[in-house]
């Protein structure tokens, strides 16, 4: 019996070392410690009283094996939170601070920055360059010549330096820009009165040709301002010799036009409408004065129809596009249609082919042609901007004849 208990000794000393699965644990150690003894019936006893001590040794294990497995002596790997990514600041948005590095005879398009209303950039034709020009007088805008290599306003004129290079005579009905820039972008056509608000019998008004940096010149006495009319001048040409006058009513439609000779004074052609109210006259030129497009439109149904007429250099008909026009290309090949309320696009007007359709959304605004180039510039009203009290949202594209369009500047004036 004590060689028994010895022999169940060593082999629990040497299982416990071993110990892997705690259950069954008492089983593997009886069978190991009688294992090759032949057993007496009358040990049976004694036996069961081991087997019991095995019992509870294997409890024991089990409970080394448990404790062994807590997870304060286990090392659990956690995965690493992920964190949050914070998200970059909006940058907050400055005004246009690099010069415009372009020669001085560049055609640029000028505009307002989008920050800074009061300064004023630029932009190439082809939308490779851009930068900052120069300031604007306080609570003005500008008015650029056809290169915007120079603009002006009240009465003073500047280069792209910010220098002023001439005054203009001011315009005393309006503070604005006082005439319209001839197509050489070196002289301006305006319209002088005595009396520029006019009075009950109307006094007449005379067209001046100015040279920038000089006194301006007469060149004839041509249409009368009355109390609420104004007149204006559509086109200068110096390279066709020639400008277009429009006298207005008090609603802002034409009321007559007159194509004048500038080395002259000579009246070339003339056309009237009436002025009773039953329709609306909309007058409106190419650069060189060569084309004149009348859009008459009908007075007051909700489905007022617009009837377009072009006319030629001596007042000959050349044609009807469909639309209204608003703008020639320098080369007089094609024109901007469409109207305030509706999309715009640029048609050759002489056989009605669209060459391009502006966004649907948009409506139109102005134009402009490329001097000595074939593209119109195209300003429409931003549908994603919301206007403001004196401010419209305004995005500028560039059209060529083959439709390819570029869109320039979004949120400018």
């Amino acid at each position: 019996m004590n060689d028994l208990r010895r022999d169940i000794n060593e082999v629990f000393a040497k299982q416990q070392g071993q110990l892997g699965d705690a259950a069954g644990t008492g089983n593997r150690m009886l069978r190991a410690a009688t294992a090759g003894r032949r057993v007496n019936s009358r040990l049976w006893p004694s036996v069961a009283g081991v087997a019991l001590v095995l019992v509870a040794a294997s409890a024991i294990g089990a409970s080394i094996v448990i404790r062994g497995l807590h997870a304060k002596n286990v090392v659990t790997n956690h995965p690493s939170p992920t964190p949050i990514a914070t998200p970059a600041p909006t940058p907050i948005p400055t005004a246009m601070s690099q010069p415009l590095q372009v020669p001085a005879s560049t055609p640029v398009i000028l505009f307002q920055d989008s920050v800074d209303r009061q300064q004023i950039d630029g932009v190439t034709w082809d939308g490779s360059a851009r930068g900052r020009i120069g300031m604007a007088e306080p609570g003005m805008g500008f008015v650029q010549n056809p290169a915007g290599t120079l603009y002006g306003w009240t009465g003073s004129v500047r280069d792209r330096a910010g220098a002023v290079v001439g005054t203009v005579p001011a315009s005393p009905n309006f503070k604005s820009f006082p005439g319209t820039w001839a197509d050489d972008g070196r002289h301006i056509c305006s319209m002088f009165s005595e009396s520029p608000f006019g009075q009950a019998g109307g006094k007449p008004t005379t067209l001046q040709l100015t040279t920038v940096g000089q006194a301006p010149r007469n060149v004839v006495q041509v249409g009368r301002v009355y109390e609420q009319t104004s007149i204006g001048v559509p086109a200068c040409s110096i390279e066709k010799d020639r400008a277009v006058v429009v006298q207005s009513g008090s609603i802002g439609n034409a009321v007559q036009l007159w194509v004048v000779q500038l080395s002259t004074g000579r009246i070339l052609w003339t056309r009237s409408y009436a002025a009773d109210g039953s329709s609306t006259v909309d007058i409106r030129a190419s650069r060189d004065g060569q084309l004149i497009a009348e859009n008459i439109s009908d007075c007051c149904p909700a489905t007022a129809r617009t009837t377009t007429t072009i006319y030629g250099p001596t007042g000959a008909l050349l044609g009807h596009p469909a639309g209204h026009v608003n703008a020639f290309s320098w080369d007089d090949s094609l024109a901007v249609v469409g109207d305030f309320n509706g999309p715009v696009s640029v048609v050759r007007w002489r056989d009605g082919t669209i060459v391009w359709s502006g966004p649907s959304n948009a409506g139109y605004w102005s134009a402009m042609p490329e001097p000595g180039g074939q593209r119109v510039a195209i300003w429409v009203r931003d549908p994603n901007l919301p206007e403001t009290p004196g401010s419209q949202p305004l995005d500028v594209w560039a059209v060529g004849p083959d439709g390819r369009a570029i869109e320039l500047l979004t949120n400018v004036q």
